[in-house]
């Protein structure tokens, strides 16, 4: 035991790695909580891509973000490492075991390791074989955690959390009170990085006119440049703030913190919004809790249909849909989301 303790006593500085995407990057800063926990003197820094580092921006539990940018390939994975084996680390946790990440490793094989194991056979008996050997309590944070499992003294892991300042808060409010929006508004982020994950354009609309219906309530639409679902959205209505395509990254974590509660799918910047203190619907249609969607924040809900046998049917639901209909999203009507909203006092 003394050992042990001695061994821990020794880590003062670690670099973790998680390259993307960014609803990975939001659950990762659990088990990065839980770290600042276990060594609250080290200095805790995390490799990430450059285009997802302004999530992490502002997070007490890290030190410093160390950004790559993917365009720089392979040459640039070889000169990160490099630089990374000059900065004395004691520790480094992959919670990513990515290609990527395991080229960075190869440069820091003299450093302390652990990394992440994914369920590889588990998932594939569950999306090919229908075989369900996850446990009943399993989820992507437990997940995470499973690198530091040797340090950790319980089982209750921390809920993700990310930062917005007061001033990034302020700015947004005067914006927003540009576009008549002076109160806190319900953001609604429809897309997804694959399209089987997103709830039709129209069922949207029926679930925003119901909701207009019972009061007064401002929508935002939140979504990137390339992401057309917002716009068919709001063609139907042209009081919702269509803001597709408008925002940064740090300035739809603004709006979030400031709105009511969020709508979406299972979406990096709908993870974001619970790291953020926001309760969420979150719409799930062919991934589950085992392929690491679901809500963490007490006061958030699902809205799923569990009696379709083929869901989930992969792990980032990029798989078509070899169905005549895609009825684990077609089944889910606005009634059924409108229901769960109201009956959990969201509104």
């Amino acid at each position: 035991m003394g050992g042990a303790q001695n061994k821990k006593s020794s880590i003062r500085r670690i670099l973790c790695i998680k390259f993307s995407s960014i609803g990975d990057i939001v659950l990762t800063t659990s088990p990065i909580q839980s770290l600042r926990s276990i060594f609250p003197a080290a200095t805790i820094d995390i490799l990430t891509l450059s285009n997802f580092a302004p999530l992490l921006e502002n997070n007490k539990y890290i030190d410093k973000i160390i950004q790559f940018d993917k365009k720089l390939g392979l040459n640039g994975l070889i000169k990160i490492g490099n630089n990374i084996k000059k900065s004395n680390y004691d520790l480094i946790i992959d919670f990513h075991n990515s290609l990527r990440s395991k080229i960075v490793r190869i440069f820091l094989w003299r450093i302390p390791k652990k990394h992440l194991k994914k369920p590889y056979l588990k998932r594939f008996l569950l999306f090919r074989l229908r075989k369900n050997y996850f446990s009943a309590d399993f989820n992507q944070i437990q997940l995470l955690h499973q690198p530091i499992r040797q340090w950790l003294k319980k089982e209750k892991f921390p809920t993700p959390e990310l930062f917005v300042t007061n001033y990034e808060e302020k700015v947004t409010k005067i914006k927003l009170s540009e576009s008549d929006i002076n109160q806190p508004p319900i953001v609604l982020i429809p897309s997804a990085a694959w399209i089987q994950k997103t709830w039709p354009a129209d069922k949207y609309q029926k679930l925003i006119a119901n909701l207009g219906k019972r009061k007064k309530i401002d929508f935002i639409l939140l979504g990137a440049k390339n992401d057309d679902i917002c716009s068919d959205i709001a063609e139907k209505n042209s009081s919702i703030l269509n803001l597709q395509g408008k925002t940064n990254l740090r300035e739809a974590l603004a709006i979030i913190a400031v709105s009511k509660f969020v709508i979406g799918g299972d979406t990096g910047l709908v993870h974001s919004a619970e790291a953020l203190g926001k309760k969420v619907v979150m719409i799930l249609g062919p991934t589950s809790r085992e392929t690491g969607a679901g809500v963490n924040r007490e006061g958030s809900v699902v809205v799923e249909n569990n009696t379709v046998w083929c869901r989930p049917c992969s792990q980032t639901g990029k798989r078509k849909c070899y169905r005549s209909e895609q009825f684990c999203m077609n089944t889910i009507k606005p009634e059924n989301v409108l229901e769960i909203i109201s009956k959990n006092g969201l509104l």
